[in-house]
């Protein structure tokens, strides 16, 4: 046992390195193909590209900040330290941006003379487990941005050069999408891991069982499957809601899919002290596919929308929560006022390239002077 333990560790380990050394390859590739000359950044995502938070503040930066002027690169997470040092030697970048900490090299002090920006959007930094090293690396670093203002404050307090930039996304593409008028009376909960935040989903389900009672309409749960979700989705049913749950999807699709709902519910619930963090991650989606939004009157949301013109903001109180999507559900004429109202404010304030015109004053600010060496 303990030498088939010892071969399959030693495979593994093998396409490790053999995965990285391709993923090194191939963006040695993607440099050639860059423009030369300055500004230079360097992005260290935490995830893959399929995770939403890496993909939308790292890899969805990069044509944003080329249009600003940068030469933007990110490096793929599963480069090794000695890879990432590489990298940053030959491409000498004037400032390295990196996007959370849960990747464990994602620490400035590892890459000493280069100013490194830390980006954070989730309320990792409450966890014990991680609250000593997100501390430190907020120290260590030349500013910090949080995706909140809860997550910026919080990191204020290790880096005075803090800053908020919200979660964005890409403006849609063109596509046409059915009118707000036309759609069939779909409420979404569209959350990545709704059974995973207990609180809101009580109260969500609370909110589905009552609003069935006084008018039709279908419940699709994103981010679960059927088998999941049953437990949860009986009581719903019993009480006459239609429901459907839709398992997790690439991000395309779940722009995709969610854009064919009528309203959407955002709620957040600050009694699980996570949620804290919260900013527009899971709102991004509705306010794209010009769905209309209820969300809780809580984080940052206020800053936002403007309740009864872009979206309803509520209380997280049943009844107020079910006026508003009975309103939403049943009015298509105030449906459609509201979610274009939201969609056009979406188009002003949370695209990614509002984002990257944010950030860019950042990155300017800390980058290292022209000549300046260091490691890297």
């Amino acid at each position: 046992m303990s030498q088939g333990n010892n071969i399959r560790g030693l495979v593994t380990g093998a396409r490790r390195i053999a995965r990285a050394f391709v993923h090194e390859l191939r963006l040695h590739r993607t440099r050639a193909a860059l423009p030369d000359g300055r500004p230079r950044v360097v992005i260290f995502p935490s995830r893959p590209p399929w995770d939403p938070a890496s993909n939308l503040r790292a890899y969805c930066l990069l044509p944003e900040l080329a249009k600003l002027g940068w030469r933007a690169l990110v490096v793929p997470d599963p480069l090794t330290l000695r890879q990432r040092l590489r990298i940053l030697r030959w491409e000498r970048p004037d400032v390295v941006l990196m996007q959370q900490t849960r990747h464990l090299l994602n620490r400035p002090r590892l890459y000493p003379g280069m100013p490194c920006v830390l980006d954070a959007d989730d309320a990792d930094c409450l966890d014990p487990r991680h609250a000593a090293r997100i501390a430190e690396a907020a120290a260590d670093a030349a500013a910090v941005v949080g995706g909140s203002r809860f997550v910026a404050a919080w990191l204020g307090r290790h880096n005075p050069n803090a800053h908020v930039i919200w979660t964005c996304t890409p403006a849609r593409d063109g596509q046409c999408l059915v009118p707000p008028t036309l759609r069939r009376p779909i409420l979404a909960w569209a959350h990545a891991s709704p059974l995973a935040y207990p609180h809101e989903a009580a109260l969500v389900a609370a909110v589905v069982r009552k609003l069935a009672a006084k008018c039709a309409f279908e419940f699709w749960l994103f981010g679960t499957t059927e088998a999941e979700a049953a437990t949860w989705l009986s009581p719903l049913r019993a009480a006459g809601a239609v429901c459907r749950a839709i398992p997790p999807l690439g991000y395309a699709e779940y722009l995709r899919v969610t854009a064919g709902c009528a309203v959407g519910m955002q709620p957040v619930c600050t009694e699980n002290e996570f949620s804290h963090g919260k900013s527009f991650g899971k709102v991004l989606a509705y306010l794209q596919g010009q769905v209309a939004v209820v969300a809780t009157r809580a984080v940052d949301h206020p800053l936002f929308f403007r309740d009864g013109e872009n979206g309803h903001l509520v209380a997280n109180d049943v009844d107020e929560w079910v006026r508003a999507l009975h309103r939403l559900l049943t009015d298509q004429a105030h449906r459609e006022r509201l979610a274009l109202a939201g969609a056009r404010d979406f188009a002003a304030r949370l695209t990614t390239g509002v984002h990257a015109r944010l950030l860019d004053p950042i990155l300017r600010s800390v980058m290292r002077c022209p000549g300046e060496s260091g490691e890297g």
